[in-house]
């Protein structure tokens, strides 16, 4: 709002209603000056309003005064109260001024029958101006109500989005907290991580732990949907594979626990993809199980790749569901990469998806640190969809030297 504009437009309004009034006088003159001439005398047009304006003018106070009465009324009262009220003025104004001429015996004039006939015109001129007069300022106040309702639920609504937005804000902030700042490194292995929801919060989840001084337990998942209900679910999954995933429990173990856990306390319809696997860099052993997770790629130093396809159903699905764990040898030079659906099916202008190969090539053509790995692939895929992921997309990477 504009304050210094009140004053103007408050000021522009009082002087379009004394208008009106000073036209409703004019009006009673007119009537007036009419009724003088239909009963034979001969008055003067001058005169006659002047006697008319000195009377009306001193209601003019009570006419605005009495505005109260109709104005902000709903419809038809404020029309049922407005032409009473306007009747009563007019008769104590036409009144008023007829004795007015009578007390001050002013002199009158020859008055003739076609003046009479355009006085009773004016009349009905000046009654149609009124009319339309106080319908139209009765459509103006609608309107202005009309606005400002209007303005009000545009102002809530911009409210309400901001607090949205600001509540997303903190939402992706604690999402964030959930997971691993910092992951942890065993000699003679490299790790590092990336998550990229595709809205403020995201079902995907990633983790490493620190088993023992050999092994580390690494998991990722993707939740079902996306948004907030994707991570209140992530955030369950979190909890619940921190309390599982111990030094004694192998991914078959944590697997099953997870899933019985999930189908009881998940709604029906939602579940979660998920990949879980024990490193033993002393032995350079990876066991791992897959509950109907993407594939993880297994890139060997000769150039071969193995698919870590494992063989458990999605977690939150089916309770009885029997999970197996599953063994990988590895060597020096070897890379492991963990990935969500976000990142292989993540599509161009032209709706091609970035697919494995290009993951895979993404990763043949760089021989640094598993983090120069990580960001690498994710800036291919980011500039391959334009930033503009469809989906949580997840990475993880690993190198063993």
């Amino acid at each position: 709002m504009n304050t210094p504009s009140v004053a103007p437009k408050k000021r522009s309004l009082l002087w379009r209603r004394v208008f009106q009034v000073e036209q409703a006088i004019v009006f009673v003159g007119l009537v007036v000056y009419a009724l003088l001439a239909s009963i034979g005398q001969r008055p003067s047009l001058f005169i006659v309003m002047v006697a008319t304006l000195t009377v009306g003018n001193l209601l003019i106070p009570l006419a605005f005064a009495s505005r109260r009465l109709y104005v902000g009324r709903p419809f038809p009262w404020n029309w049922i109260a407005f032409f009473p009220i306007q009747l009563t003025f007019g008769l104590i104004c036409a009144v008023g001024s007829i004795l007015f001429l009578q007390l001050t015996k002013i002199d009158s004039e020859p008055f003739s029958f076609l003046f009479a006939k355009i006085g009773y015109f004016c009349i009905v001129v000046v009654v149609i101006t009124n009319v339309i007069g106080f319908g139209a300022e009765e459509l103006q106040r609608k309107l202005k109500q009309r606005n400002q309702l209007l303005e009000q639920t545009v102002e809530k609504g911009t409210i309400a989005l901001q607090q949205q937005e600001e509540e997303l804000k903190r939402a992706r902030e604690i999402q964030q907290m959930l997971l691993p700042s910092t992951l942890p490194q065993l000699a003679g292995v490299q790790i590092a991580g990336a998550w990229q929801p595709a809205r403020e919060v995201g079902g995907d989840y990633f983790d490493v732990i620190q088993l023992d001084k050999d092994r580390i337990g690494i998991c990722i998942g993707d939740v079902a949907g996306k948004g907030i209900t994707a991570a209140l679910l992530m955030a369950n999954l979190q909890a619940s594979f921190r309390a599982f995933a111990t030094a004694e429990a192998s991914p078959q173990v944590v697997c099953t626990k997870l899933n019985r856990f999930l189908c009881a306390n998940v709604a029906s319809g939602k579940f979660v993809t998920f990949f879980y696997a024990v490193l033993d860099a002393d032995a350079r052993t990876l066991t791992y199980e897959n509950a109907g997770h993407s594939s993880g790629l297994l890139l060997r130093s000769n150039g071969t790749t193995e698919s870590l396809q494992g063989g458990g159903a999605v977690l939150g699905a089916l309770p009885d569901w029997i999970y197996q764990d599953y063994a990988a040898q590895l060597q020096p030079g070897d890379k492991l990469l963990l990935s969500t659906d976000g990142i292989t099916e993540a599509e161009n202008a032209q709706l091609e998806e970035f697919g494995d190969e290009r993951l895979l090539e993404a990763v043949r053509t760089r021989n640094g640190s598993a983090l120069d790995i990580q960001r690498a692939i994710m800036q291919q895929v980011t500039a391959f969809c334009g930033g503009n992921f469809r989906d949580d997309a997840t990475l993880l990477v690993l190198r063993m030297y």
